[in-house]
């Protein structure tokens, strides 16, 4: 992990301190426990050091624990007393190492190399570990396997014990043992139980052993960003003995968490006296006064007592020293016995934060790795004051100074830039290169000038202004007249960095992720962390980023928690002590999430196949028996294999649409004869994933081996959120594409920004209901406005559900990119045939739709990989202009892509109301009636089987002849629906629908225009571009809607027969029948195979 940021201060003001030493009084001191604990008037005792009550006087409200050391001593010699030492440098537990499950709830201590990611009441990411082999370290994760879960626990009185041992250590011939590692933890002593600790314990037979409380009075609930240094001198334990274990006891607390690095057992120094901790202050949230008391803690960490004089000096910034001496005492400080040391008051209000160093100096010393300590501490809450420097840095950045704190404007693009805030002027960038991809500014024309109250920073699309009195930041429009946004206070910084604007008066906003049953905010606060559950508020996949009808976007590059409030006064925090922001000016909000996905990465392009019904179980339960009854009488042996009889071969007899099957999705599920199972599961339609609940270790001969060509990957893994998740996904994404020519196909919870490169998002396990319904219909569209355009939730939810709300739940996420079904959870499977005979048809009558719109939807997909703008839409995408579409009036419905408007039945009951549609024409996709826009409709007319679907005019959608599983049919027939309005166009989309040669540019586009100002033209131009498989010739079939007969319909000039009835034409070749009933007229053509490298023109008169 990461060593601690030591950092030089920066230029600002310095108060003038007289160079002071101070000496502990000798007169009528016999031993060290006369002198009482801190700094007091001269004629008084400034120290305590009373031994065994020392640590019940010390002033240890807060820690700071600091490996300070090793910055200062990063070139001092290897330490030759260590005879043993773990680092975790393979990234895995290692040999002879083993967990103990206390509690029996199949906990772990791990190796890794993630920061802790959030917990039940505690959503953000811990600290990074400071360690000496930077990187992998010693976990325990105990919030996140109590989780939200803990109101139960804490009922049963049941606590998430666990330790971790080592194998034994040969200590023979050591005549003192001591033991070292570093931590960093934070623990809630809510519930806990009596005696609750976290321990450091030695055995020598791995049966008895001696604990030591290694918590050092670290008050609940407090961030360590600085490890502490741990000695413990084992020598009564571990002196002489061939076999020695440690460990490493988690007991009695709920959360959180508890990291461990670098730990070693080395033979004891005689003379060693350590700093070990700051304890009058933390690294956060501290409230600095003019009378500042600095106090640390000193530990004799060697076998002999400590007797000589020693001296502490602190440097504070770059004022003078002050020192405080020690004076020889006859008793000494004893092995293992701390204390306590206050320096004078001092004013630290002069600055937010402060670089503090103390370095012991003891002559007698025979260690002095552990002689210095570092400490930065930040105010809990500071300003930003006004401008002191201002200057260009290149062509694409500014430098801007406010006192101590220093800023960088940087423009990545004409609309998009980026401010970064450092508050002791080091920039910082902990994300590094895991959220954002555009690492690089490109070419930018910028100009800069001084307006006088502010710096003026011009691109080619906006205006920066920077407030010089106090430094405050807006961003105007091209012209400086308007305002897009504007702080109206400075910065505010601290442990929250917190920015703050006056949201205008007709201002919506939007993203933050998937949060559950929400899209629109205005006068909303929404929490940018993960959690709260998986139902109505959860966030299972959150995002710091939104944007404004204003005419902006902006993505906080952290993986730190934050808050957006959105009512009068806009709030922005995040829980870190810095800022990072990316704004992007649109000023529509499809260019906004072509800026944030420019940055953070696009959409991922899934295969054509992954737009298909996918469906996950756990087909081999009765592999060890545990499930037996279940498979009595089904001729099956409770091995993967037998999802082909009880699920595909199911599929096929009732004519279903499918497209992948995941075999192994449920806890204790692994699978046996994967590659023939695979081979006939592709045979009937379907391709195979995997489900993992704890890495994808194995992924390479998975894929690569055995052709699965999918990852689900559950919260057992992924639940930790954040930068973790995030991992995760690339790693499975990547595990599918390097090792093999297939495209990442990931299913996962808790994403964050960036996983939308990589993912489909779900909303986690909920029950079906009506409810359920309602709730998904804003989460879905609500995350597609933070560029999550693979975004859905179970078909009629994990648990429970009913046939008709099942029915209702598929119909309108079949206008959805992806929809999947999870079987083993509820009373009742969740295979659309399941429901009745009734209910199966309207089921497959969905799933045909959905596949017979591929090449319409696979287009949206394509747009959205090359975009962010999502299939799913809401209202407020497509008609940006219309205020009834900013708010929630239209939460319960949405647009597929451009053209279908998708308005979800999700109460029970045959009708829809408060369906609005905005101005033009509208048709229902039914029945063809006609409606002018701008209106509401209630009470329209619903059965279950009738999904409320409109068509919007010029729309043109192409389709696929009908088929139930991608690839099972040709392509080279496609249908053209057309309801002709003006001009309008569609850029269809096709590659090989399997590989990632489409990231090479091997695709083709076929641009196809209607033109109805006079007449109907229909142009489907010459395809752009080509890829394996593309159809070299096509046939068309047309179905142009419009109310009259036509006089002549002409295909390249040439007149084409018309037919006068349904079945005549339908036997014909090609030619033209204008049906009156369909659909309340609809004008169907049928053209020759024509070459798709050449223009071709249907002119109807």
């Amino acid at each position: 992990m990461a060593t601690p940021r030591m950092t030089a201060t920066s230029a600002g003001i310095r108060r003038k301190v007289a160079r002071m030493s101070f000496s502990l009084p000798m007169a009528g001191m016999g031993h060290y426990n006369n002198i009482i604990l801190g700094f007091l008037p001269v004629s008084r005792n400034f120290f305590d050091f009373n031994g065994e009550q020392f640590m019940k006087k010390a002033l240890l409200f807060a820690l700071l624990a600091v490996a300070g050391r090793q910055a200062m001593a990063q070139n001092a010699p290897v330490d030759t007393r260590v005879f043993w030492a773990e680092h975790f440098n393979t990234g895995d537990l290692p040999d002879g190492w083993k967990n103990i499950d206390s509690s029996h709830k199949q906990l772990n201590w791990i190796v890794t190399n993630q920061p802790y990611p959030g917990s039940f009441e505690y959503q953000q990411q811990a600290p990074p570990i400071a360690s000496k082999s930077r990187g992998y370290h010693l976990q325990f994760q105990a919030g996140y396997f109590v989780d939200e879960d803990q109101p139960s626990w804490v009922k049963k009185k049941e606590y998430p014990d666990t330790w971790v041992q080592t194998a034994p250590i040969n200590c023979a011939g050591k005549s003192s043992v001591i033991l070292r590692f570093q931590h960093t933890f934070r623990y809630n002593n809510a519930f806990a139980a009596p005696g609750a600790a976290l321990l450091a314990g030695v055995s020598t037979d791995g049966i008895h052993w001696t604990d030591f409380n290694v918590m050092n009075n670290v008050p609940a609930a407090n961030d360590m960003f600085i490890p502490i240094n741990q000695e413990l001198n084992i020598t009564k334990i571990a002196a002489h003995q061939p076999q020695v274990y440690i460990r490493f006891y988690w007991k009695g607390f709920y959360s959180w968490y508890w990291m461990i690095d670098d730990i070693e057992l080395a033979e004891g120094y005689k003379k060693d006296l350590a700093l070990t901790r700051l304890t009058s202050h933390t690294e956060e949230k501290n409230t600095f006064t003019q009378a500042d008391e600095l106090a640390i803690t000193v530990k004799n960490s060697g076998i002999d007592a400590i007797k000589s004089a020693f001296t502490v000096r602190c440097n504070i910034d770059q004022r003078p020293p002050v020192t405080v001496t020690v004076p020889a005492n006859k008793k000494g400080l004893q092995p293992g016995q701390e204390l306590s040391i206050k320096f004078p008051a001092t004013d630290l209000t002069d600055r937010p934060m402060h670089n503090v160093a103390f370095v012991l100096q003891y002559p007698e010393d025979e260690h002095r790795a552990n002689d210095s300590l570092r400490v930065h501490i930040n105010a809990n809450a500071s300003h930003i004051g006004n401008v002191t420097g201002f200057q260009a840095a290149g062509a694409n950045e500014f430098d801007i100074r406010a006192g101590l704190s220093a800023f960088k404007l940087i423009f990545y693009a004409d609309d998009i830039f980026r401010l970064w805030m450092a508050p002791d002027g080091e920039f910082t960038d902990p994300a590094g290169n895991d959220i954002v991809v555009m690492n690089q500014p490109g070419k930018v024309t910028l100009s800069s000038s001084d307006k006088g109250a502010y710096y003026q920073v011009k691109s080619n699309s906006c205006v920066v202004r920077v407030y010089k009195q106090p430094l405050r930041f807006a961003l105007y429009d091209i012209t400086n007249t308007r305002a897009i946004w504007e702080e109206s206070t400075p910065l505010t910084f601290g442990s929250v960095t917190t920015q703050t604007m006056k949201r205008q008066p007709d201002e919506y906003f939007y993203g933050g992720g998937m949060q559950n049953g929400y899209f629109s905010h205005r006068g909303q606060e929404i929490l940018i962390e993960k959690g709260n559950g998986w139902d109505n508020g959860g966030r299972p996949n959150p995002a710091p980023f939104y944007m404004s009808t204003a005419g902006y976007g902006a993505f906080r590059n952290t993986f730190d928690v934050g808050k957006y409030d959105f009512r009068d006064t806009l709030q922005f925090k995040h829980n870190e002590n810095r800022f990072d922001c990316f704004y992007f000016y649109g000023p529509s909000l499809k260019q906004i999430l072509d800026g944030y996905t420019r940055v953070t990465g696009r959409p991922f392009l899934m295969p054509r196949w992954a737009l298909s019904l996918g469906d996950a179980n756990c087909y081999n339960r009765g592999g060890a028996g545990t499930d037996s009854k279940a498979y009595k009488g089904t001729g099956t042996t409770g091995t993967t294999p037998d999802v082909i009889k009880l699920v595909a071969d199911k599929y096929i007899e009732n004519d279903m649409p499918r497209g992948w099957i995941l075999p192994n999705d449920g806890y204790g599920c692994g699978y046996t004869k994967l590659d023939s199972t695979i081979m006939e599961l592709h045979k009937r339609g379907f391709y195979t994933g995997l489900w993992t609940e704890n890495g994808v270790d194995k992924i390479a001969k998975e894929v690569g081996v055995y052709g699965s060509r999918l990852a689900k990957l559950d919260v057992a893994w992924v639940g930790p959120g954040y930068k973790f998740a995030l991992d995760g996904c690339k790693a499975a994404y990547e595990g599918i594409e390097n090792n093999s020519n297939a495209r990442g196909y990931i299913w996962s919870v808790m994403g964050w920004a960036g996983t939308q490169r990589y993912s489909t998002v779900w909303s986690g396990d909920q029950s079906g209901n009506w409810e359920y319904i309602r709730f998904h219909i804003p989460t879905v569209i609500g995350a597609g406005l933070s560029a999550q355009n693979a975004a859905t939730g179970d078909v009629d939810g994990i648990f429970r559900g009913s046939d008709s709300t099942y029915v209702r739940d598929l119909q309108w996420k079949c206008f959805t990119p992806v929809l999947m079904v999870m079987n083993g959870w509820a009373k009742k499977n969740k295979q659309p045939y399941l429901q009745g005979e009734t209910n199966t048809a309207t089921n497959r009558k969905y799933l045909q739709l959905k596949m017979r719109l591929t090449p319409y939807m696979y287009t949206l997909c394509a747009d959205a990989h090359a975009t962010g703008v999502p299939a799913s839409r809401a209202m407020i995408l497509e008609f940006p202009e219309d205020t009834v579409c900013r708010g929630t009036s239209t939460q319960y419905q949405f647009m597929n892509g451009p053209s279908l408007l998708v308005a979800p039945v999700y109460k029970s009951e045959g009708k829809r109301d408060s369906i609005y549609l905005p101005a033009g024409t509208w048709y229902d996709y039914w029945d063809g009636t006609a409606y002018t826009g701008a209106t509401v409709l209630n009470n329209y007319n619903a059965p279950l089987d009738k999904l409320p679907l409109f068509v919007k005019q010029g729309a043109i959608i192409p389709m696929y002849p009908q088929m139930n599983y991608d690839g099972e049919k040709k392509t080279d027939t496609l249908t053209l629906d057309i309801y002709p309005a003006g001009k309008s166009s569609f850029d269809l989309y096709e590659d090989d629908g399997l590989t990632r040669e489409y990231k090479n540019g091997v695709f083709a586009r076929t641009m196809i225009e209607v033109d109805a100002t006079q007449g109907t033209r229909i142009t489907i131009n010459a395809a752009r571009g080509t890829y394996t498989g593309i159809n070299k010739q096509r046939a068309y079939v047309l179905q142009v809607h419009r109310a009259t007969a036509p006089k002549k319909v002409m295909v390249n000039g040439q007149a084409v027969k018309v037919y006068s009835s349904q079945p005549a034409f339908d036997k014909a070749a090609t030619g033209c029948f204008f049906n009156a009933s369909d659909k309340k007229g609809t004008l169907h053509i049928k053209t020759s195979y024509l070459d798709t490298a050449t223009t071709q023109q249907i002119d109807i008169q």
